[in-house]
């Protein structure tokens, strides 16, 4: 199977390819898209992580690892975002200090015990190599970019899609490159 390396490689590689079709098709369909430059850098973030999105699944992979440290950024976000204990309950009790140092403790653990269970719940080659679990995911995104026009969402979500393609077809071209 190709590695992190071919993957990469080859999303950055495709990617103006797909920057230039998908341009000359929505161009011709509706209307030009005149683009906000980081509109571009986020399509291209996307195709590329796509390109190895797939390999979440194996555990020393770098987009497991970079997964697993989201999963930690992300818990405490959200014990910040929504801080309803420390609002109602222990605000007499703690100062703002003490109660961020344990929100950061209790998110980390939390993002830790996370991308702990994922690990354990996935295995390689299974439920992430597949076209339909790369056309949720771009559909997520398209639903998640819910300020962006619509050109700029469909662009997104088909960035990471084609991204997410190239790795399956690269995989199924190559299975014995590592092995």
């Amino acid at each position: 199977m190709p590695n992190f390396k071919t993957h990469i490689s080859t999303g950055i590689f495709i990617f103006p390819f797909f920057f230039l079709l998908f341009n000359s098709i929505y161009s011709h369909l509706f209307y030009p898209i005149y683009y906000v430059s980081h509109e571009i850098f986020i399509s291209f973030l996307l195709f590329v992580l796509g390109s190895d999105f797939p390999d979440v699944d194996h555990n020393s992979s770098f987009i497991n690892k970079l997964f697993r440290l989201l999963l930690i950024f992300g818990s405490v976000f959200y014990l910040f975002e929504y801080d309803y204990l420390y609002k109602k309950y222990l605000r007499p009790y703690f100062n703002n200090n003490v109660y961020s140092f344990f929100i950061i403790l209790v998110g980390t653990l939390i993002g830790i015990i996370l991308g702990k269970i994922f690990n354990k719940l996935t295995k390689h080659r299974g439920m992430w190599h597949s076209i339909i679990t790369g056309i949720v995911l771009s559909l997520f995104i398209y639903l998640l970019n819910f300020k962006y026009r619509l050109p700029i969402k469909i662009f997104y979500s088909l960035s990471f899609m084609s991204g997410f393609s190239i790795h399956i077809i690269l995989d199924k071209t190559f299975p014995s490159k590592n092995n």
